[in-house]
C-alpha cells in the first residue's frame, strides 16, 4: 500500500468546519489534523453550494467541495447526483487513494463507489440518518412530509450499504449503537466499536471564575448567567427553553440567558421570546467566531442543552465542562452518558418546558449538588481530552490502513 507516512487518506464528510462550523465537522477536522501531524496526506470530500472554490489548500488539508444538481431529498435520483459530482471531482484532484474514512452517507458512498471496494473504508456514526432526516422532514413543509417516506427508504439504504462495506465502524455513544442495531440489526451494531468524542482541554481550559470573562464579552454581572450554544433547529429544544425561561420569570428568579448559534428559526425564536416578554433576560448572539467560545463558555455560570430529540453525544457539553461549568441538560439520546455520568441531579426530569424550568430554578437557588470547577475539568481531561481519545480514534478508524 506504500510509505505509510504519505499515504492519501480521503475523509467523506457532511461539510467543512471552515464553512459551516458544526459538531460532525468538527470530529472530522480534528481527525484531519491529527493525520497530517503523523505526516499523512489528507484529503476531504464534502458537499459544496458553489461559493467556494471546488479545491482548496488550507494548513496542510487538502478541501474538496463538488455541487450535486439540486433536487428533493426524498427523490431517489439524488444519491446519483451526489456519486456523479463527487466522482467528476475525484477525478480531477485525487484519482487515487489508500483509505477512506466517511462520515456521512451520500458522501461516503460517492466515495466507496469511485474507488472500489479495494480500497479500505471505515465509518463513524454521527447520528442515523433515518432518525436524523425523519425529523428534520417531520417539520418540513406539508408536500415534503407526505413524500417523506420513500426519501427515508433510500437514505437508510445508503447508510445500510456503507456500514456494510466498512471495515470498521465507530460511534461516540452507546445509545447511536443501540439505535443503529434496531434499524439495521445487531450484525452490523455488534460490529462498531465504541469511541467518544472529545475536547481540546487547553482551548477549553479551567477558569476558576466568571467575572472576567463577562467583563470581557460585556454580559451582565448583577446575576446568574445561562449560556447556550446550538444550531436553531426544532431538535434542539430553545422553544422549550424559552418557555422555561417564561415560567422562570413568573417565580421572580433573576438570571440571564445567552443563546448562541444560528440556524433557520432564529427569527420564529426571536419572535417568541419578545412575545413572552423575554426582553432583557433572553440575548441571540447569532454564530459565535471560535476564537470566542472558550471566553463564552468561562462568562457563563451554567450550561444549558435542552435538546427535545435525538443527541447522539453533545461535543459542547463537554467542552462547557472542560472549563468548569455544570451542565444543566435533559436526559435525550446520550446526554446522560456525558452530564449524568458527572452529575445525575444536572439533568432534568424530562424534555418538557415545566421540567426544564424546575431544573434552572433548582440551581438558581443552590438546591443542585455542585462540584468544584477544576473537578469537572479534570474528569474531561482524563476520559475525553483529545490527545488521549483522537489516537484511539484513528487507531480505530484508519490506522489500521497505514501498515
Amino acid at each position: 500500500m506504500g510509505n505509510s507516512e504519505d499515504m492519501k487518506i480521503l475523509l467523506a464528510t457532511i461539510g467543512h468546519y471552515i464553512d459551516d462550523p458544526g459538531g460532525s465537522p468538527r470530529v472530522a477536522l480534528d481527525e484531519a489534523n491529527a493525520l497530517v501531524r503523523r505526516g499523512q496526506d489528507v484529503w476531504m470530500l464534502a458537499q459544496g453550494d458553489g461559493s467556494k472554490p471546488e479545491y482548496e489548500l488550507n494548513a496542510g488539508i487538502n478541501y474538496l467541495r463538488y455541487v450535486p444538481a439540486r433536487v428533493q431529498p426524498w427523490n431517489p435520483a439524488r444519491a446519483s447526483n451526489h456519486q456523479t459530482s463527487a466522482a467528476e471531482l475525484l477525478g480531477r484532484y485525487l484519482p487515487k487513494v489508500d483509505a477512506i474514512h466517511g462520515h456521512v452517507p451520500l458522501t461516503a458512498l460517492a466515495a466507496m463507489d469511485f474507488y472500489g471496494d479495494s480500497v479500505p473504508a471505515s465509518y463513524t456514526i454521527h447520528s442515523p440518518v433515518k432518525m436524523e432526516m425523519a425529523i428534520v422532514w417531520k417539520n418540513s413543509n406539508v408536500m415534503r412530509r407526505v413524500l417523506s417516506s420513500p426519501g427515508l427508504v433510500v437514505i437508510n439504504r445508503i447508510e445500510a450499504d456503507c456500514l456494510k462495506r466498512a471495515r470498521a465502524i465507530t460511534a461516540l455513544s452507546r445509545y447511536t449503537i443501540d439505535c443503529i442495531g434496531a434499524i439495521h440489526g445487531k450484525e452490523i451494531s455488534g460490529r462498531i466499536q465504541l469511541v467518544p468524542g472529545w475536547a481540546d482541554t487547553n482551548r477549553f481550559a479551567h477558569a476558576a471564575d466568571s467575572d472576567r470573562a463577562k467583563r470581557e464579552l460585556g454580559w451582565p454581572e448583577d446575576c446568574p448567567t445561562l449560556f447556550t450554544l446550538r444550531r436553531l433547529v426544532e431538535r434542539m429544544g430553545l422553544d422549550r427553553l424559552l418557555e422555561a425561561c417564561y415560567l422562570l420569570s413568573k417565580q421572580h428568579l433573576r438570571f440571564r440567558l445567552v443563546i448562541g448559534g444560528d440556524g433557520p428559526l432564529r427569527g420564529k425564536l426571536e419572535h417568541q421570546s419578545r412575545a413572552l416578554g423575554l426582553e432583557g433576560i433572553v440575548s441571540f448572539l447569532g454564530r459565535l467566531p471560535d476564537e470566542i467560545l472558550p471566553r463564552a463558555y468561562a462568562a457563563c455560570d451554567a450550561f444549558v442543552l435542552p435538546t427535545a430529540e435525538l443527541e447522539c453525544f453533545g461535543l459542547i457539553a463537554l467542552e462547557a465542562l472542560s472549563v468548569g461549568r455544570p451542565v444543566l441538560a435533559t436526559p435525550i439520546g446520550a446526554i446522560p452518558e456525558v452530564v449524568g455520568e458527572v452529575e445525575p441531579s444536572w439533568l432534568s426530569k424530562s424534555a418538557s418546558a415545566q421540567d426544564i424550568a424546575d431544573l434552572i430554578s433548582r440551581f438558581l437557588r443552590s438546591e443542585l449538588q455542585h462540584h468544584k470547577s477544576n473537578e469537572l475539568h479534570d474528569h474531561v481531561v482524563e476520559k475525553y481530552s483529545v490527545e488521549r481519545v483522537i489516537e484511539r480514534f484513528i487507531n480505530v478508524t484508519v490506522g489500521r490502513f497505514l501498515a
